[in-house]
């Protein structure tokens, strides 16, 4: 497994595809929903790789302050959830935000993720929210 993290043509392509084939394609996420205004060229992305053509998971990085990190639109191929694909790409996102002089991360996670999540580290702030026609919670970690 390879993981990228750049905002690099090949690998802002693969995280689109794969945000295409999970959200758009499998969850029915309407697509003008699914990529907004922050799928700018200099958005970094994390992307994890079976093989170099093969991305299988992704996150993009959002700076929500000097400290806060948001790690957003994660997902993992659906033939591969279930193996570590979704903790190994957001523990590459948190030691990138960490060595940045990030200090929290931040998710907008699914209730159906909540666990997930969890057991990553990330404990609810807050009550559930509507976003995109799904339930989610946000969820913080000290990093």
């Amino acid at each position: 497994m390879e993981i990228v993290i750049s905002n690099a043509p090949f690998n802002r392509a693969a995280a689109l595809s794969l945000r295409q084939a999970i959200f758009v394609t499998e969850r029915g996420i309407p697509r003008d929903v699914e990529f907004d205004d922050r799928d700018t060229p200099d958005r970094l992305y994390v992307v994890a790789y079976q093989r170099p053509e093969l991305p299988v998971g992704t996150l993009r990085l959002e700076a929500q302050s000097s400290t806060e990190m948001r790690f957003g639109r994660v997902c993992t191929s659906q033939a591969l959830r279930g193996q570590g694909i979704g903790s190994q790409v957001l523990q590459a996102g948190e030691n990138w935000a960490k060595a940045h002089g990030f200090t929290h991360g931040l998710i907008d996670g699914e209730l159906t993720a909540k666990s997930f999540y969890e057991r990553c580290g990330y404990q609810a702030v807050g009550v559930p929210f509507d976003e995109d026609g799904a339930p989610v919670v946000t969820l913080k970690k000290a990093l």
